[in-house]
């Protein structure tokens, strides 16, 4: 499978690189600048704005599927998910492509009955403490992709984020409980999404994800 990474800078994106790559999958990832790790050998690398199309068009050449690691940095003041999101989106259009899996979060969008009543009130803190306009664009980014009419998209809405190694216990479903304490490692999530794009499960749904 050839796979765009959009977010391949981020921790969680260096996580999938490496699991993808090793499951021999071929790789377009996309850089804001120059990256100064190592990439596999497996990898093409393109270098320009989220908000250039030539930029987007091109991770996208090729590709039999595409995922959305890129997240707002905790002092971010400049929205930009929703627009490169549907930037994306209506590429993908374009190229006739139709698989995408975006990751977003708990706190994000539209919830389920089974999110529970710790994980509310943590999400009332987060969002009230976020800067102006920040978690607004990440909902406009999930909305962007349920309303995207393409036929294969996923969201993935994982809880804390951890850098270690994990329980390698995972849940993804789109009715998983989540509280205050539910996390999931990077790595766990990074199999996660590589299983649901080798073998997808959640096309044109929401899906949260939580280790046990």
């Amino acid at each position: 499978m050839n796979i765009a990474v959009y977010g391949a800078s981020s921790r969680t994106g260096h996580r999938f690189i490496d699991v993808a790559a090793a499951a021999g999958h071929s790789l377009r990832l996309h850089y804001r600048s120059k990256p100064s790790e190592q990439v596999p050998e497996n990898a093409t690398v393109i270098v320009g704005s989220l908000a250039d199309p030539t930029a987007v068009r091109e991770v996208l050449r090729g590709a039999d599927a595409a995922v959305v690691l890129f997240g707002h940095k905790d002092d971010a003041r400049v929205p930009y998910l929703a627009a490169a999101t549907k930037l994306i989106v209506s590429t993908m259009k374009t190229l006739q492509q139709s698989r995408l899996v975006v990751v977003t979060g708990v706190e994000v969008g539209d919830h389920n009955g089974n999110i529970g009543i710790t994980q509310k009130l943590k999400t009332l803190f987060t969002r009230r403490a976020a800067h102006d306009g920040m978690m607004e664009d990440r909902d406009e980014q999930e909305r962007a992709v349920r309303n995207s009419a393409l036929n294969g998209w996923t969201v993935v809405k994982p809880g804390k984020l951890s850098d270690s190694a994990g329980t390698g216990t995972v849940e993804m479903e789109p009715s998983v409980a989540m509280g205050a304490g539910s996390q999931v490692s990077r790595a766990g999530l990074a199999k996660a999404l590589l299983q649901e794009l080798e073998a997808p499960r959640f096309a044109q749904q929401a899906v949260y994800i939580r280790e046990r």
